[in-house]
C-alpha cells in the first residue's frame, strides 16, 4: 500500500510527497521496541520466580512464606 500527502508549498504550489519509505522505517523501529520490551518484560517474570522460590526455600514451605508474610505485614 502506497501512502502520499499533499504538501502545500505557496499560493497555489502543491507536490506530492511518498510515506511509504517513512512507513516501513517506524514499522522497523516499532517492532524492536516490542521485542526489547518483551524480554524485560520476560526478565522480570524470571526474577519475580526466582524470588518466589527462594523464599520458599528459606521459611521451609508454603506455610511458613504465609506466616511470615502475614508477621511482616501485620506485625504478627
Amino acid at each position: 500500500m502506497q501512502r502520499t500527502t499533499i504538501v502545500k508549498t505557496g499560493f497555489n504550489a502543491t507536490r506530492v510527497r511518498d510515506l511509504q519509505g517513512v512507513q516501513a522505517k517506524s514499522d522497523i523501529i516499532s517492532k524492536g521496541g516490542m521485542t526489547v520490551l518483551g524480554g524485560v518484560a520476560g526478565l522480570v517474570g524470571l526474577w519475580a520466580v526466582a524470588c518466589f522460590a527462594g523464599a520458599l526455600a528459606s521459611r521451609a514451605g508454603v506455610v511458613g512464606l504465609v506466616r511470615g508474610w502475614f508477621g511482616a505485614v501485620f506485625g504478627m
